[in-house]
């Protein structure tokens, strides 16, 4: 082997002895529960969320009274504000907000309280190109919602199993 091919070939072996994987390949962290059913209104993040998880092998996403836990979405909401203007008045930045609110019930347990997520993305607006920033705001749009979608699933990855009830051992006579 040539000293050219020796260094890129060490270089992916060190890489890949060390655990390091590209976001979204490799083993996934097993969740609590077998069966899932997300709660949400139509499209949005609950449709963003219902297509990530159904990729994973280990879920199954069924109707809420024959799933073991209900994810929520309570609600979703987009703000845009305008984050600068030029001297003359005219806005040359806006700021994306996104918040997403949403739960977990585990049977009559709430494993995750009402929590919300805020996502921020900042771009830049020229007025001579119109109809591509607004291409560009829905691309940002778009890629928050993924990346909600994410962060709640790493979020349900982080959950232990649920405790089974206590039951004593009657003691041997």
């Amino acid at each position: 082997m040539t000293p050219r091919l020796l260094i890129p070939a060490g270089l992916a072996l060190l890489l890949s002895a060390c655990g390091f994987h590209l976001r979204g390949l490799g083993a996934t962290t097993p969740l609590a529960f077998a069966s899932l059913n997300v709660t949400a209104p139509a499209g949005g993040l609950g449709d963003v969320l219902g297509r990530q998880l159904s990729l994973r092998p280990d879920l199954k996403l069924l109707a809420a009274k024959e799933a073991e836990a209900v994810l929520a979405v309570e609600n979703e909401a987009m703000d845009k504000q305008i984050l600068t203007v030029n001297k003359s008045g005219r806005v040359t930045e806006y700021q994306l907000i996104y918040r997403a609110r949403f739960s977990l019930r585990q049977g009559a347990v709430e494993r995750i309280p009402s929590t919300e997520l805020t996502l921020r993305r900042d771009y830049s607006f020229d007025e001579n190109n119109v109809l591509g920033k607004e291409a560009e705001e829905q691309i940002l749009v778009r890629d928050m919602r993924s990346d909600a979608a994410q962060q709640i699933i790493r979020r349900l990855a982080a959950l232990k199993p649920a405790a089974a009830p206590y039951t004593p051992v009657p003691a041997a006579q």
